[in-house]
């Protein structure tokens, strides 16, 4: 029988990695066909980046390697291609995935036989039938071949796609989990699809009609997970809560974490066209203690930007009073932008990010440098032209994983320049979101900023720009270091160099984003922090007592690796102000002793663990400040 063999590397986060679901569904689904199961063999799945010469030495007699293609393995896949031509000359090599398309240098490549477009499961079916001799090669959809002159022939016929067969169901994975020391995180997927067309992804431009996966096999899949101690189960959907039968999906994965205890945690993408769904839905995860966040997206707030990448937003009145729903039920959520969409300026940008700011998300602004997609509308050469876009070459940023050790890096196309935005700008802008996510989002500064606005009238984004500007005029301090080694981080990206993440060993064998990073070098030197701030908030405060009591109070506020317990006597009552404030409901702060007890003794003391359980866990929803402040009566203890 002839062997085959699927390649679809992750990354590994922390002790964790992926099953390779979408190379799985392909397997299962041609497999499920009596005619493939008896001319083939499916020997096993490579999914995580192993040194390519020992995986190719172990293969036996392969007859067809396929490879699932994004942007974090495309270039490992084709050096695993190559080596398999080079020891294998007759093994036929197929490539799929989002990171392929017709026009990719691979459909020129020597060692890449196939490539298929699109949705690959009836595809490679019908591929597989061909290459026994049932099918005809002319008849395989979405299938690009060179034929015996040598010339590219592109199949256009569209594939009709039959109900998915399920790689969990099927089997696939219970040999990986027998033999894995790593955690698998599951992909859930309900439907398949998008309804939506923004120019900056590749999902939606793939023009498939949205199709609704048999809720009994969603659950079915479901109680796989349970059963095999799952820990993290994804759903891939583009908008779940659109349809009405989600809420039953999620009912059903909470009953099954209260019966077995798994899946722990459950995170999806959420359609903003439904709201009130989508809060029922986020209520009740969190509510079981599953909920990874709601989001809450933008991706941009200027008008000229949204209109560019053909994307429309809930109205700003609608976002204020959802955040204020979740905040008084306690659930965390999280926004997010993007950095370098056409039509986006810098003042536009600033002004976004202070929106979202004074609509109380202050927790979690999640910011992403925009990205040319292979098969997105952006990534077209008219839209290139249009919008005067101008790009990066840049190792591609992959976050809190194990760092590539292969030797064999992945890239990114990263817009630094566009009609609207300069290159400088596009630096300042960076500069600006990273202090925004390090110091007001994870907390170092928030109390002082939502202080300053509600009392004094000051904008946040005035706040932090202030603060850039005394960083560069202060080097020698540590936001001054932070602002210098972020532009030399943005300079090498414009070079075409360096990258977007950062490594520090002294949190463990993890990448970080720029803005985790910066937290994280503050750790290490948090009371020289607060002491050298001090100058810098004198520009706003004539009362110096005001000004010690707020900063004490906002030192204790965040969680650290020091600290178990802290006891802190103020003049005012800090913990009322800034709770109403979160909830929506401002009200003055009030002149009054106080005496409260800040309980962190769930915060990790080793500088690994707690960079992994409280800013990497912790960055959505604001876990890595503390909830649990209590008052104390002073009179107790005379």
């Amino acid at each position: 029988m002839r062997s085959i063999y699927m390649v679809q590397p992750n990354s590994i986060y922390g002790n964790s990695v992926y099953f390779p679901y979408a190379a799985g569904c392909l397997i299962a689904y041609a497999f499920n066909t009596e005619e493939i199961r008896n001319e083939y063999r499916f020997e096993s799945f490579f999914y995580k980046k192993e040194d390519i010469d020992t995986a190719v030495k172990s293969l036996q007699d392969p007859f067809l390697i396929g490879f699932s293609c994004y942007v974090w393995n495309y270039e490992y896949n084709k050096a695993f291609a190559q080596a398999v031509k080079k020891m294998f000359p007759q093994c036929i090599t197929v490539f799929g995935g989002h990171q392929v398309n017709e026009n990719s240098e691979i459909a020129r490549a020597d060692y890449v036989d196939y490539i298929l477009q699109g949705e690959g499961e009836e595809s490679f079916r019908l591929l597989l039938m061909a290459l026994c001799g049932k099918e005809e090669i002319a008849n395989v959809p979405n299938l690009i071949y060179r034929d015996t002159n040598g010339q590219k022939v592109v199949n256009k016929k569209i594939a009709v796609f039959a109900n998915r067969v399920s790689p969990y169901l099927s089997g696939l994975f219970d040999p990986l989990i027998e033999k894995e020391e790593l955690e698998f995180s599951a992909v859930l997927e309900t439907n398949r699809g998008c309804p939506n067309r923004c120019a900056f992804c590749d999902w939606g431009n793939i023009k498939s009609k949205m199709k609704i996966f048999d809720t009994a096999l969603v659950k079915a899949e479901i109680d796989w997970m349970a059963e095999h101690k799952i820990e993290y189960c994804y759903s891939s959907d583009s908008n779940f809560g659109l349809f009405e039968r989600d809420m039953d999906i999620v009912e059903y994965v909470v009953q099954k974490n209260r019966e077995t205890g798994y899946p722990q945690k459950f995170q999806a993408t959420y359609s903003k066209n439904n709201p009130e769904t989508v809060f029922a839905i986020n209520k009740k995860l969190n509510a079981a203690g599953m909920s990874k966040g709601a989001t809450l997206s933008f991706q941009s707030m200027s008008r000229e930007a949204l209109s560019c990448i053909n994307r429309q937003n809930m109205p700003l009145e609608n976002f204020l009073q959802l955040m204020n729903l979740y905040n008084s039920h306690g659930i965390a959520t999280y926004s997010e932008l993007i950095l370098g969409l056409p039509g986006e300026t810098y003042c536009s940008f600033k002004e976004g990010i202070e929106q979202l700011l004074e609509c109380g998300q202050h927790m979690a602004i999640n910011f992403f440098n925009c990205e040319l997609l292979t098969n997105s509308i952006m990534s077209d050469p008219a839209y290139i032209e249009k919008y005067k876009i101008e790009y990066a070459v840049t190792e591609q940023h992959q976050y809190h994983v194990v760092p590539n050790r292969q030797g064999i890096p992945e890239y990114s196309k990263i817009v630094v320049s566009t009609s609207t935005l300069s290159r400088e700008d596009w630096i300042a802008c960076n500069i600006l979101h990273v202090f925004v996510r390090t110091f007001h989002n994870l907390g170092l500064l928030q109390c002082i900023a939502i202080y300053l606005h509600h009392e004094k009238k000051i904008r946040y984004t005035d706040f932090y720009c202030d603060l850039i500007a005394w960083a560069k005029n202060n080097p020698a301090s540590i936001c001054g270091r932070i602002r210098t080694w972020l532009e030399s981080k943005y300079k090498e990206i414009l070079q075409n160099e360096g990258s977007l993440t950062c490594y520090d060993p002294d949190f463990g064998e993890l990448t970080w984003p720029l803005e985790e990073g910066s937290f994280l070098k503050i750790i290490r030197e948090y009371n020289l922090f607060y002491s050298e701030i001090v100058d810098f908030l004198q520009l706003y405060f004539d009362d110096n007592a005001l000004l010690q009591d707020l900063l004490q109070y906002q030192k204790a506020v965040v969680k650290t690796p020091h600290t178990a317990f802290t006891r802190l006597q103020a003049d005012y009552d800090f913990f009322a102000y800034f709770t109403d404030i979160y909830k929506g409901e401002y009200k003055p702060l009030q002149q009054k002793k106080t005496s409260l007890q800040f309980d962190a003794r769930d915060v990790p003391q080793t500088l690994p663990e707690y960079g992994v359980k409280v800013i990497w866990f912790g960055r959505k929803g604001g876990q890595n400040i503390i909830k649990d402040i209590t008052y104390i009566d002073n009179s107790s203890e005379d």
